[in-house]
């Protein structure tokens, strides 16, 4: 039997019809994805859902979220958005002014003040509130030796505590704060006036502590200064966190010799407000009163980081420094106390003075420095004689070295 052998068959040198038709088929769907490629896009990429526009009220809330949370300059940022939004609200407008105030920045406050009293001049509130903005902007001219600016502010300031009470008789804030307009002016023929208001306030509502601490303001003008601290105790009854009123008691108690009291009213203020340069500044005086300098730099130190525009603290941190002979950093913050002052009046004199006084024991070679400051002291310190004094025997000293040098 013969078996017929069978050759096996040869192997496919090329590729399949399958494998040919899958290959046609991806070059096909990869050109109409090309050529789709924004519509392909869009199905497999949804539209992300847009995240909704927060409200006027909802930013008002979170500013009052954050107020509450001691986070000030965000929540004056969340009052400014919602205003933004809707600048029809007078008691946003309020919120943001009485903020302002309370972060020293009156002159921001009365830019927010100009606004409300257009949209709302019939509103009490509001007046209420830029009386609090005069005053703010009055006390910081008052700092820097700008006694005019500063009465003026004090003057419009009344002014606009007037138009409350036209509003609305009721408003104890209201007649506070006009008081507290005539009494800064410190022109005594407004006293009588400002004692008449101050003490409607009190009358009208007894545990304000705005009412009280005005009150003993205007007490503490005219010389009653026992008179003028219990308002000041009684307004912290009222209000234990309301740092202004543990600031004048800590002065009143620096008025009537006792600087022990006078400390702890100031850390008082600080306890209830940590930000407060004033309640800083305050302390730093007392120590600079004790001789404790160190401790005077210290919270002097702590004013001016917390407020650098706040001149005088400048000026006690330099006069610390100058009592321990450190005449370079003396300088440095004298300086600063002087730019920020501008000119020389009665109460800055000594600073201008004493950064004379600096650059002559530092080196002689200032000179040129030191006598345009002395002879600024001289035009206005005819009442303190002392201060009069310091001022001409240094221009007579930087007169001897000139000739000592001349050849």
């Amino acid at each position: 039997m013969i078996i017929k052998r069978t050759p096996p068959r040869p192997r496919r040198r090329g590729p399949s019809c399958l494998f040919v038709l899958f290959i046609l088929f991806g070059v096909v769907a990869g050109a109409m994805v090309i050529a789709n490629a924004e519509e392909v896009r869009e199905a497999i990429i949804p539209t992300p859902t847009p995240e909704p526009t927060r409200s006027a009220a909802e930013y008002a809330l979170l500013a009052d979220l954050s107020e509450k949370d001691g986070e000030y300059e965000e929540a004056i940022q969340y009052y400014e958005e919602a205003l933004r939004l809707d600048a029809t609200k007078p008691e946003i407008f309020i919120r943001l002014i009485n903020l302002l105030v309370q972060e020293n920045q009156p002159e921001r406050a009365l830019e927010v003040a100009e606004q409300v009293t257009i949209l709302a001049p019939d509103n009490d509130a509001v007046w209420t509130a830029v009386a609090a903005a005069y005053l703010a902007n009055g006390d910081r001219l008052a700092s820097l030796g700008d006694v005019t600016g500063a009465n003026l502010q004090y003057a419009q300031a009344s002014q606009a505590a007037n138009k409350a009470i036209e509003i609305n008789p009721e408003n104890a804030t209201a007649y506070a704060y006009a008081a507290a307009g005539l009494v800064l002016q410190e022109d005594p023929n407004k006293y009588e006036r400002a004692q008449e208001l101050a003490s409607f306030a009190v009358a009208l509502e007894p545990d304000n502590p705005i009412a009280r601490l005005y009150m003993g303001i205007v007490l503490t003008y005219q010389g009653f200064y026992t008179a003028a601290r219990e308002q000041f105790q009684l307004g912290i009854q009222s209000d234990p966190s309301l740092a202004d009123l543990h600031i004048q008691l800590a002065y009143n108690y620096f008025g009537t010799g006792s600087v022990p009291d006078a400390i702890l009213s100031f850390e008082q203020a600080i306890a209830v407000d940590p930000d407060n340069a004033i309640a800083y500044d305050g302390l730093a005086y007392m120590y600079l009163q004790l001789g404790e300098d160190a401790l005077a730099i210290e919270n002097a130190t702590e004013a001016v980081k917390l407020d650098p525009g706040l001149a005088r603290a400048h000026g006690r941190l330099g006069e610390a420094y100058f009592r321990q002979s450190n005449y370079p950093n003396a300088i440095a913050e004298l300086e600063k106390a002087v730019e920020l002052y501008g000119e020389a009046t009665d109460l800055n004199a000594r600073f201008f003075n004493m950064l004379a006084t600096a650059y002559i024991r530092s080196d002689l070679n200032l000179c040129p420095k030191a006598v345009p400051l002395f002879e600024k002291v001289l035009e206005v310190a005819s009442a303190n004689p002392l201060l009069e004094q310091s001022a001409r025997e240094g221009l007579e000293e930087c007169r001897r070295a000139v000739f000592e040098t001349e050849p």
